[in-house]
């Protein structure tokens, strides 16, 4: 059984459509990357997923059970976080304030302080800054705590949007690098919409190429990033 199936997914904002007929499934514990130009649908279909966007039809499933037509909410209780582009921490809140909020959706009381005890070691920068607004922390110290928020709520699977956006590389290694970590130490499965062939093409795991709202290519990250497949996915075949 998949994990997360997606069958004839399509998403339209008016007369738009954002994604058109998409299907893909994926295994439990596999690292995603969804790559394409602007425009191309990624961050609808992560929207789609995570029920924050209404699909005009088509069925989302993950470990068998159908997520179509579900709340964020309810989505989040079944055991799937997101990451949204743009990191969207509480800035006047503190960083132990901002990992909190994760927590509210969940049942396992007991167990919080041992991932809150995970993600500070994880980051040590946190614990570090814990009692400081949030606000105040750089760009890659909020991607950092987006991350560890989401991982407060304990998920299955974890959708991150554009994680290495407007962060320096090195800055974008270390977060990867230790988002890589947790998935092995948490056994997540993980999407992550990706801009950069090489950095996925380096962290390693498949990816899916979409352009115009479909899936154009799924395959290798690595061996996208060798060849062809990448610039037909951002201009089309030049045939």
């Amino acid at each position: 059984m998949a994990k997360i199936g997606v069958f004839d997914l399509s998403v339209r904002y008016g007369k738009l459509t954002a994604l058109s007929d998409l299907s893909f499934t994926m295994p439990e514990g596999e690292r995603l990357f969804i790559s394409g130009p602007n425009g191309a649908g990624k961050s609808s279909l992560l929207g789609a997923i995570s029920g924050a966007v209404r699909a005009a039809h088509g069925r989302i499933e993950m470990d068998g059970e159908i997520l179509s037509g579900l709340g964020p909410e309810q989505i989040a209780r079944r055991g799937l976080s997101m990451v949204p582009e743009g990191r969207r921490i509480f800035a006047s809140l503190s960083v132990r304030e901002n990992l909190m909020v994760g927590t509210g959706l969940r049942r396992d009381e007991s167990a919080v302080a041992d991932d809150l005890e995970a993600v500070f070691t994880a980051f040590p920068i946190l614990r570090e800054r814990a009692n400081a607004p949030a606000g105040a922390l750089s760009g890659g110290q909020q991607q950092m705590l987006a991350i560890s928020r989401a991982l407060m709520t304990n998920p299955k699977v974890m959708m991150v949007d554009e994680p290495s956006l407007g962060l320096a590389p090195k800055v974008v290694d270390e977060v990867y690098d230790r988002l890589c970590e947790l998935q092995k130490l948490r056994g997540l499965t993980l999407v992550i919409v990706e801009q950069s062939s090489a950095r996925a093409a380096r962290v390693g795991g498949r990816m899916l190429l979409m352009r115009g709202g479909r899936i154009v290519a799924d395959g290798d990250a690595a061996e996208f990033a060798a060849g062809d497949l990448l610039t037909e996915a951002y201009f089309g075949d030049p045939a």
